[in-house]
């Protein structure tokens, strides 16, 4: 549309008005005569010419949630204008479905804006851009690379190259400090990169923390701030507001914080990259190298809802963990290192000295090997035809929930197991979601995580694995297979909870094409690991 904010009108203004057209543009769906009332408009704009050598098509798997564009019959499911600001974004089926579609949003917006009468005031329908509309499979939207043949986004290579001239010239090597004003600008690029790679997310949150304990220097900068302002400071720490000013609290709290943020950003005052930061900066330097096999492109299916191809459950207690999954047919228990074991609660009492392992990091692991289970089951089975499916992780710890959607912040060792994380999810096929679920019903994976039973003697200790009875328990493991995780992923990720060892890209990617573990031919009881 040929709104013009910042003149007459505003955002805000124009919100009625553009869900009465997203509204019209389903009422005008599907006619004909429209096509031919508004062919005028139609004519002025350009279609994509056919290529011969077009990629295959890439299908789209029906679930609850996306049930498709077409109904019963086969006739296109009319579907709402997607409006971003004043830009209506569309889709349709062919040639002949997309001219209704594009005249049923003109008919909306002439319906809600006026017909046109160019004598008085502009087309209401901003003509420069419907001009340089070419339709067609492949669009350049909102800043990023759309293909629906293939039903992928991608950022584009001009981005990428912007991206990597910041770090090559502000952020190279040498650098020990920054200010505020770049660190903005760094993190404002790389989360952008997050729309055609998802996992960016997982590691921007790390970013966020690093550069905000660099910046907890700052308390100095209040003493450049004027009287007034350090005034103000006082108050809110102090919490000293009456009655009858209480409901300005919130008010006057976000004006100092909107002070203190613009003082920061144009700061001259520098601030050191700090060994977290640092590290964080290399791993974009080295993902975003031109000879990297990293693609910055994601398939549609892991940007929207989707309704999970299959569930996994896990759980992990001081001692070992464990993990099944009916749909995919696996099961699995690991009991944990008695290195792990000897930093936990079960032989420490506080993490003053910073090496307690935590139990948010054993179910964190818990989830991953879920993943690397499924990933498995997945590369050597075929076990569904959608070519992008999602796995619905289901977790009774609320750390491991967040940690598998957003990513850990606090704990170095759950950042760490995170960039593994982030490894094994670049370039694969498989998305995942999180679930969470109380510990009572969770009692199958609990189970499974307590195997491990001592048994005393005169001189020593021992410890056995009841499969079988747990197997008679719960009849819906029968049909399941064991999983051994290979000894190089375990390697790993003990390598990380106890040396801090940062993971090597290279070695998970080399890792998951060699083969992350494998399923037993039966349901037998897997051996012991």
């Amino acid at each position: 549309t040929s709104m013009v904010f910042g003149s007459n009108t505003s955002a805000t203004s124009w919100e009625p008005f553009r869900r009465a057209i997203k509204a019209l543009s389903v009422v005008f769906a599907n006619r004909s005569d429209l096509v031919k009332k508004h062919e005028r408009y139609l004519k002025m704009i350009q279609w994509e010419k056919s290529k011969s050598r077009r990629e295959p098509f890439v299908k789209a798997e029906k679930c609850e949630l996306n049930p498709g564009v077409l109904d019963e019959d086969g006739n296109e499911i009319p579907s709402p204008a997607m409006f971003y600001v004043d830009d209506a974004l569309m889709a349709s089926c062919g040639t002949s479905r997309m001219e209704m579609t594009l005249a049923a949003v003109i008919e909306a917006i002439f319906v809600v804006m006026g017909e046109p009468d160019t004598k008085i005031r502009q087309c209401p329908l901003a003509m420069d851009k419907w001009a340089e509309l070419i339709v067609g499979p492949g669009q350049k939207m909102l800043g990023l690379n759309w293909e629906t043949r293939r039903m992928s986004v991608w950022i584009p290579d001009m981005y990428i190259n912007e991206v990597r001239a910041i770090l090559k010239d502000t952020w190279h090597t040498g650098r020990d400090q920054f200010y505020a004003g770049e660190a903005n600008k760094l993190v404002g690029k790389l989360a952008r990169l997050g729309k055609g790679a998802p996992w960016v997310y997982h590691l921007m949150s790390h970013m966020y923390t690093s550069i905000a304990h660099a910046l907890g220097e700052n308390k100095k900068e209040l003493k450049k701030f004027s009287p007034a302002f350090r005034s103000l400071i006082d108050t809110i720490g102090a919490r000293n507001f009456n009655a009858s000013k209480r409901r300005d609290h919130d008010k006057v709290v976000r004006f100092a914080i909107k002070q203190a943020a613009r003082q920061v950003h144009h700061s001259t005052r520098k601030y050191n990259i700090n060994k977290t930061m640092r590290a964080e900066i290399e791993f974009f330097r080295e993902m975003l190298r031109p000879e990297s096999s990293i693609k910055w492109e994601t398939p549609i299916a892991f940007l929207i809802k989707r309704t999970p191809f299959a569930k996994a459950y896990g759980d992990a207690c001081l001692t070992g963990a464990g993990g099944y999954s009916v749909p995919l047919r696996f099961w699995w228990h690991l009991e944990f290192p008695e290195d792990v074991v000897n930093r936990t609660l079960l032989h420490r009492k506080n993490n003053e000295d910073g090496q307690l392992i935590s139990i948010n990091v054993l179910e964190f692991v818990t989830v991953i090997i879920n993943y690397c289970t499924a990933l498995t089951v997945l590369k050597t089975e075929h076990v569904t035809n959608d070519p992008y499916p999602v796995l619905l992780n289901v977790t009774d710890n609320t750390a491991a929930l967040n940690w598998t959607i957003h990513t850990c912040k606090s704990s170095m060792i759950g950042r760490l197991l995170a960039r593994f994380f982030c490894s094994l999810l670049i370039g694969s096929r498989l998305g995942i979601n999180s679930e969470w679920i109380s510990t009572e019903d969770n009692k199958v994976a609990d189970q499974i995580s307590r195997l491990r039973k001592e048994s005393k003697t005169n001189s020593s200790h021992h410890f056995s694995f009841d499969y079988k009875t747990l197997q008679q328990k719960y009849s819906e493991l029968k049909h399941c297979r064991s999983f051994l995780p290979a000894p190089e992923l375990l390697s790993m990720i003990w390598d990380l909870v106890l040396l801090g060892k940062w993971p090597n890209h290279e070695k998970v990617m080399s890792l998951k094409q060699s083969g992350l573990g494998k399923l037993s031919g039966s349901s037998g009881a897997p051996s012991k690991i």
